[in-house]
């Protein structure tokens, strides 16, 4: 018996993976999550108050290998892939606000550069956000977490079907306890 990783957090994101321990979980795992039948939701901390507080952000995701970083388009252009992502403000205080975000689609870097492309850069996020902004906080990696996932199969699920409906929810995420610390997600 082995396990193997099913999805991947980016660098400096805290929070839930979904692992396999058989290979017939394995196959079934990445074919729910190819065929898009789990729902991901993160907690981010953003620098100002997003307009509007709720929404969705869709453009096209184009990452470029040399600077690490992705590009945002209107239009699609060569390369790049359709990136949504669903975003909620949840509470706001002085500067800040956490936002709860739900991948619609999961590209690299797509709630940073979706967040930064509307004014509100993760907390202590460099490449997308400013120094300038993170400097007073004294934070060197993004305020992000994937703290919940929902198992919503639309098809049988075989061995994992007693999966089906359930949530998984981190309850302590140590950025939201510092900057939000009576929030309870």
């Amino acid at each position: 018996m082995c396990t193997s990783l099913c999805n991947r957090i980016d660098r400096n994101t805290g929070g839930i993976v979904i692992a396999a321990k058989t290979a017939e979980a394995l196959r079934i795992l990445n074919d729910k999550i190819k065929d898009r039948e789990m729902e991901k939701r993160y907690l981010c901390i953003v620098h100002g108050r997003p307009k509007p507080p709720e929404g969705l952000i869709e453009n096209y995701l184009r990452r470029d290998e040399k600077r690490k970083q992705v590009t945002l388009h209107r239009t699609r252009v060569p390369g790049a892939k359709t990136a949504r992502t669903r975003y909620r403000t949840l509470t706001s205080h002085g500067r800040l606000s956490l936002v709860e975000c739900e991948l619609l689609t999961g590209r690299t870097h797509q709630i940073r550069a979706h967040m930064a492309s509307i004014g509100c850069p993760l907390l202590g996020d460099g490449k997308y956000g400013t120094n300038e902004l993170n400097r007073p906080y004294g934070e060197t990696g993004q305020a992000l977490y994937a703290y919940s996932l929902t198992f919503r199969f639309a098809q049988d699920a075989g061995a994992l079907q007693y999966l089906n409906g359930k949530t998984f929810k981190v309850k302590d995420i140590p950025f939201v306890k510092k900057y939000f610390p009576n929030f309870k997600p």
